[in-house]
């Protein structure tokens, strides 16, 4: 029964698949950048002597699977250094030659949507629909990027991998882009406007993602200090412990710390704060992040915030020994703080690299939190 539900599922597709391909063409060249006259590209330079392109594309076409693959059109032909087609090899994310993009052998098998003006395109792939790390470093930057190009209150939509979390939707709003210039890509996987701009990657250098996402460029974490970090006369916290017990990794438990409650009491005894970011306002966790001198917690999407530290805070992370990765290490360490990784074994061997369980050793945090 499994077999033939699979079966006309797969004819299905095939069918599908050749419809959207008959009403739409079927993509199969890269564009010719620099003679196609429905094509602009404008180089923006910032700091550190990292040079960025917007696309500006007229009659632009974007279609994304919201996952790994996004292609931008032109004239049916795709844009190479626009589009982005993310693969995972050996547990390194790296982005795949052009000719991988999924729009070469499905085609863009959704209803095209027509959307009159002007759209900025911030998709960045899946991690931009639900993770606050990506959201801060891969989506927000870009519109520090197109604000060098062109005047974005002019802009008439901005195409988002997301718009329903409520960090989202209060850093959109601090940016003024109110909901009636939101269009979701859960929606909006197919789209064709007037005027579309897509910027390179803010982070993603190089065909190698999950190297380059080690190191955050520093202009990034300048603009987010210069365009969130404002005076907010609440007063916090001096010493916090980041609870992850909210976080979509502890749920699917996929990260955590066994002996977190002993952990919790220990921390408190030391007039540590427990704090769940979920229940802060964003502009709260700025706050709470900037005046803070010693922060400690499982590694996670919350140490973002860590860009909105002061020079000297004190950082712990907590991780397993799997875990190779240094992306927190050296954001911490580009915006002058003080950095120390408490690594444990991993409990059982269901996970590897970042994910897994850990029990975290009292002696351990006695001697480091000072």
């Amino acid at each position: 029964m499994q077999i033939n539900k699979k079966f006309f599922q797969n004819i299905f597709k095939t069918i599908s698949y050749s419809l959207f391909q008959f009403f739409y063409k079927k993509i199969e060249k890269v564009s010719d950048e620099k003679n196609n006259n429905e094509i602009q590209i404008i180089n923006v330079k910032k700091k550190g002597d990292l040079d960025y392109q917007v696309y500006t594309v007229n009659n632009g076409r974007l279609y994304t699977d919201r996952i790994n693959d996004t292609a931008v059109i032109s004239k049916n032909e795709i844009i190479e250094k626009a589009s982005f087609q993310f693969r995972v090899k050996n547990s390194i994310v790296y982005n795949a030659d052009i000719k991988k993009n999924i729009v070469f052998t499905k085609g863009t098998p959704r209803l095209q949507k027509k959307i009159s003006g002007s759209v900025v395109s911030l998709l960045t792939g899946g991690g931009g629909n639900n993770n606050y790390w990506h959201w801060l470093f891969d989506v927000m930057p870009r519109i520090a990027i197109c604000q060098d190009a062109t005047n974005l209150d002019k802009i008439n939509f901005f195409l988002l991998p997301n718009n329903k979390i409520k960090y989202q939707k209060e850093t959109l709003k601090l940016l003024n882009i109110f909901e009636d210039r939101q269009v979701s890509s859960e929606n909006f996987r197919h789209i064709i406007c007037d005027k579309l701009y897509v910027t390179s990657h803010p982070v993603v250098r190089s065909n190698n993602a999950t190297n380059d996402i080690q190191n955050i460029p520093i202009w990034i974490s300048k603009w987010l200090k210069e365009t969130f970090l404002t005076s907010n006369n609440k007063k916090f916290f001096k010493k916090i412990y980041i609870d992850r017990s909210d976080s979509t990794s502890n749920v699917k438990h996929l990260r955590s710390i066994q002996n977190e409650d002993e952990i919790k009491r220990f921390l408190s005894s030391q007039d540590y704060e427990i704090v769940r970011l979920s229940e802060y306002s964003f502009q709260d966790q700025v706050s709470i992040f900037n005046q803070a001198d010693n922060i400690i917690g499982l590694h996670g999407a919350g140490f973002a915030n860590v860009v909105f530290s002061r020079p000297n805070t004190k950082i712990i992370e907590l991780k397993t020994k799997t875990h190779l990765g240094k992306e927190i290490e050296n954001l911490a360490l580009s915006n002058k703080l003080y950095y120390k990784a408490l690594k444990f074994e991993l409990i059982g061997s269901d996970h590897a690299n970042q994910f897994g369980h850990i029990n975290v050793s009292i002696n351990d945090l006695k001697k480091n939190i000072n």
